[in-house]
């Protein structure tokens, strides 16, 4: 059993019961009968099956036993020649065709899907005469047909209309898609110049050269021949001719096109002229009449045919070069090949390149082909490289490159149709059916052996090892493996790669669109037991190194789920073990800082059921999306954790959840009482203290650290982060720890702390942490203000670049958004007041984003101090005011205040400005800010100069002075000594 996209033609008589109530039963038997045969004989002629015949309806599949590139054209063709067969039937009939997925291989019938049920509904929606198509064969053969829309049909048992398109005609000859050659030549000049070259010698040495150019489908061989055509235009004749896929009496096809374009449909008398130097004209004339099946021309021995035909292209080469293209000579039958190689071999004093165009086929069917010879040359086309893809798609799509490139891997065929299916469809890059088409086909012409082994490969993945395969293989064929791997590599399916087990083979699919073509074939049922399988084996092969495979195992594990989810054969055991992988790769990937990661694996995690503990997980959860910044998910989640904890008296649990909660809480909306979270915060910490869990004790400090922070109290602020620290190192959460690094260089930069000290405290933490990304960020962010702080700017902003980067990289959002505080300091104390303004802009934008409020109340803050050095007030009043009417300024009213009055100074509101100035530095002799508090004096000093009182302005700034003195702050020192000169 296979699953394989297929295309149905569903044909019924129009009217049979009428007709049996007019024709004799005996004569209505022979009629069905010459109708059965001869529809029978249409479908086997285009190489498709006869599923069965229902009553009067004949329904005929294409892509089983073997799917080919052509399956949809094919069945649009047999449709067309039915409809006229019925014609001359006396009959009439409704033709529905339309492809899709189906299952084949059963023992009930050839193939099983809705594919089958779609044909027969968009039949039964004909009109007497119509072929219906459905909308992936339209897709597969839009260049080939002409078509016109019909109203979107509503047919039995879909839930949607369904779009169809009425056939008018087929064209002749023409492919099921056409090549863009618009599209820019790109990353093939070294292969052109290699043509042209040919080409040269076959001049020079008036011979005749025999150029094969080799590459997968879609690679770019046709392309490369126009542009030679297009480079020989004017100085040479050009004779094209196309191998057919199928078709009786198509030996010498490409040949006949050849004569019909040079000499027309009747072609003796004008192939007498073009040989009327040849002494055995008529002759020549007469054999090649005769091979290409024209009218009242004898035929003759296969030799005489070569020979004729290498006579013609001698005289057709006899005024000036002439090149002979041979178009998908993988195609071609022997007696063409023979022909071909009798032509190279044997033409003398003629220019002569003969061109074929060819897939890799044609060196596995005969692989004589590629042997060197004298005038004879093989030219492998191999992917673009990545600059010429990037080109190329740049200059097809304009935009959103890098997924194209990825998904195409050099080939441009697969380059222009990833394109074209982005420009009309949008958004995800999709495989288009044309390629599902090509793909599918290249692997059901594989042997069984190398099929079996491909389709299990494809279950590991994009690289595989050859363990695996032997392990998921029924035993009979594993003996076979060594030769189907061999194979496989030989027709460019796989490649050897590096292995991730000792003793054990790696490869890699050549192409990843290959991979997933092998796997779209297998079963539902099959891919639920392989993936099962593979992590049996998985799993034994490890060892030691588990943890390091973890996240595939659960991955490998979850596909055998939801396979079996899908077949109603869930299992229970399977989906436990599957999530206690999951989760422990997510709990990794978050003590390793990867939020993006582990939010991703502890959510696939949560959706299967656990055998125990799933508020644990739960919890968990919750941080990782905390951490990542989506606070209303997170939320969500902790509540159920905490419901879930609590049913189950699991009290640490409970209130590691509480305290993550109350952190997303205080965090999102800028009201939240400080109050409610030092109670909460403390109440925490009693009830965890009995129970020794470290890890929830340091997010409880965290947490009381914020109430401290919010209300300006550094000393106190610093014990609580002091004291998470201390929690998290006994703890394996790393994330926790960096978190509370993060903070102590918050703490040290705001409190009362000596910049010396503080700079002294925060390298000797870097030693310790040393290898540890994202505990070096956080600590380089402290050490930048320090930096700054001491006039080392170069230092300070090298320290913040390295910590967004960091951040950046690990998903660590609501982490990373704070940096600009830091950021837009360092720049204010540099004196850029234009960087500030940048990075404080930049900050203020992410938080507001990710629902922080109550951070970005600091900012906004800032922002505002910023705008106001630069006279922009109004600005600097819009950007506070959404702060300042949301949040609760009960902990931060000096500094509003102290800003407020410079400006109201600026305008000349002197008497207002004085009092919330005085106001503010009131406010701000509670606190322990210093550099805060330094800088509301000095707001106060320009209000005061502002109004004449110089005396007191200078008592002002000398005060400031000696709290940055205090600080450590050179900066800001200088700035006030500048003041007091």
């Amino acid at each position: 059993m296979q699953r394989k996209v297929v295309t149905v033609v569903f044909c019924d008589i129009v009217g049979s019961t009428s007709l049996g109530e007019s024709v004799d039963p005996e004569a209505l038997q022979a009629l069905l009968a010459r109708y059965f045969e001869r529809m029978k004989t249409i479908v086997e002629k285009h190489g498709g099956a006869v599923e069965k015949f229902i009553g009067d309806a004949v329904v005929a599949v294409f892509g089983v036993p073997v799917v080919r590139e052509d399956d949809a054209l094919r069945a649009v063709r047999v449709a067309e020649e039915m409809q006229a067969a019925l014609g001359k039937l006396e009959l009439e009939g409704r033709i529905g065709v339309n492809t899709g997925e189906v299952v084949s291989g059963t023992a009930e019938r050839l193939v099983a899907g809705d594919a089958v049920n779609v044909a027969a509904r968009l039949q039964q929606a004909a009109s007497p005469g119509q072929i219906l198509l459905g909308a992936e064969t339209h897709v597969l053969v839009a260049d080939a047909v002409h078509v016109e829309p019909v109203e979107p049909l509503a047919l039995k048992g879909k839930s949607e209309p369904v779009a169809a398109w009425r056939l008018l005609d087929v064209i002749a000859g023409a492919p099921a898609y056409t090549r863009r050659l618009d599209a820019p030549f790109v990353g093939r000049e070294a292969e052109l110049v290699a043509l042209e070259h040919e080409l040269e010698r076959a001049v020079a040495e008036r011979t005749c050269r025999l150029c094969t150019i080799v590459g997968e489908p879609g690679i770019g061989k046709s392309r490369l021949v126009g542009e030679l055509l297009a480079s020989a235009s004017g100085r040479a004749r050009v004779a094209v001719g196309r191998c057919l896929s199928y078709g009786e009496g198509i030996t010498y096809w490409p040949l006949a096109e050849i004569v019909r374009e040079i000499a027309g449909t009747e072609p003796k008398a004008r192939l007498r002229e073009l040989l009327a130097r040849d002494e055995e004209a008529e002759l020549v004339a007469e054999r090649i009449a005769g091979a290409v099946g024209a009218a009242s021309a004898a035929t003759a021995a296969p030799e005489e045919t070569y020979w004729a035909f290498r006579r013609l292209f001698e005289a057709l080469a006899t005024d000036r070069p002439l090149i002979v293209v041979v178009e998908d000579v993988h195609w071609a039958e022997p007696t063409l090949l023979d022909l071909l190689e009798y032509v190279a071999g044997f033409s003398s004093s003629a220019p002569i390149l003969l061109l074929c165009v060819a897939r890799p086929d044609l060196l596995e069917s005969r692989p004589s082909w590629a042997a060197p010879r004298p005038n004879a040359t093989v030219v492998s086309l191999q992917p673009l490289s990545e600059q010429a893809s990037r080109k190329l798609v740049e200059r097809l799509l304009g935009r959103d490159a890098d997924r194209v490139i990825e998904a195409a891997e050099g080939n441009p065929l697969f380059v222009e149709q990833l394109v074209a299916m982005r420009t009309e469809d949008g958004g995800e890059v999709a495989v288009p059916p044309t390629l599902q088409a090509l793909l599918a086909a290249r692997i059901d012409r594989l042997e069984p052996d190398e099929r079996a082994a491909v389709e299990r490969a494809a279950v590991e993945g994009r690289s595989f090892h050859r363990g695996a395969v032997a392990e998921l293989l029924p035993p009979p064929v594993r003996k076979m493996l060594g030769a189907a791997l061999v194979a496989l590599v030989r027709k460019d399916f796989i490649r050897p790669d590096r292995s991730e087990f000792p003793g054990d083979d790696g490869f890699r699919f050549g192409h990843l669109l290959i991979r997933d073509a092998a796997y779209d074939s297998v079963p539902k049922s099959l891919r639920a037991e392989l993936h099962e399988r593979y992590a049996d084996w998985l799993e034994g092969k490890t060892g030691k190194r588990l943890a390091e495979f973890e996240e595939i195992l659960g991955y490998h594990l979850e596909q055998a789920c939801r396979y079996q989810g899908e077949l109603g054969s869930a299992d229970g055991a399977l989906a436990a073990r599957a999530g206690a992988h999951l989760a422990a790769a997510g709990r990794r990937a978050f003590a390793r800082g990867d939020m993006p990661a582990a939010t991703n694996l502890l959510e696939r995690a949560a959706t299967l059921p656990a055998r125990e503990g799933g508020y644990l997980l739960l919890g968990d959860l919750g941080m990782a999306l905390a951490e990542g910044g989506d606070l209303e998910h997170a939320t969500q989640v902790l509540e159920k954790a905490i419901e879930q904890a609590r049913a189950a008296g699991d009290q640490a649990a409970e209130w590691t959840s509480r305290v993550v909660r109350l952190w997303v809480a205080e965090n999102m909306d800028a009201s939240f009482p400080t109050d409610e979270v030092e109670r909460e915060a403390q109440a925490a910490i009693d009830a965890l203290q009995g129970l020794g869990d470290d890890r929830a004790l340091a997010k409880a400090w965290r947490t009381l650290g914020d109430a401290y922070n919010a209300r300006c109290q550094g000393a106190l602020w610093q014990e609580a982060i002091e004291q998470a620290v201390v929690h998290a190192r006994r703890t394996s959460d790393v994330v926790e720890l960096c978190a509370d690094l993060w903070l102590l260089g918050g703490v040290l930069f705001f409190g009362p702390a000596h910049v010396e000290e503080a700079g002294g405290r925060l390298e000797a933490l870097s030693v310790d942490f040393d290898g540890n990304p994202v505990a070096e960020a956080g600590l380089s962010r402290g050490l930048a203000a320090v930096r700054a702080q001491q006039g080392r700017f170069d230092e300070a902003r090298a320290l913040v670049a390295r910590a967004k980067a960091t951040m950046a990289e690990r998903g660590l959002r609501q982490a990373g958004s704070g940096i600009g505080f830091i950021s837009g300091s360092v720049e204010l104390l540099a004196g850029d007041i234009e960087a500030a303004e940048r990075e404080l802009r930049d900050s203020l934008e992410s938080l507001s984003g990710l629902g922080l409020e109550s951070r970005g109340a600091t900012l906004a803050l800032m922002l505002g101090r910023v705008l106001g050095m630069q006279a922009r007030h109004e600005e600097a009043e819009d950007v506070m005011r959404p702060w300042t009417d949301s949040h609760s300024w009960e902990d931060w009213s000096f500094v509003y205040p102290a800003l407020k009055a410079t400006m109201l100074a600026r305008r000349g509101e002197l008497e207002e400005a004085e009092r919330l100035a005085r106001e503010a530095v009131n406010r701000s002799q509670q606190t322990d800010f210093l550099n805060w508090h330094g800088d509301v004096l000095l707001d106060l000093a320009e209000v005061l100069r502002a109004a004449g009182k110089h005396d007191e302005a200078r008592t002002a700034v000398e005060h400031a002075l000696a709290l940055y003195e205090q600080k450590g702050n050179l900066v800001s020192a200088n700035a006030a000594r500048r003041l007091l000169a």
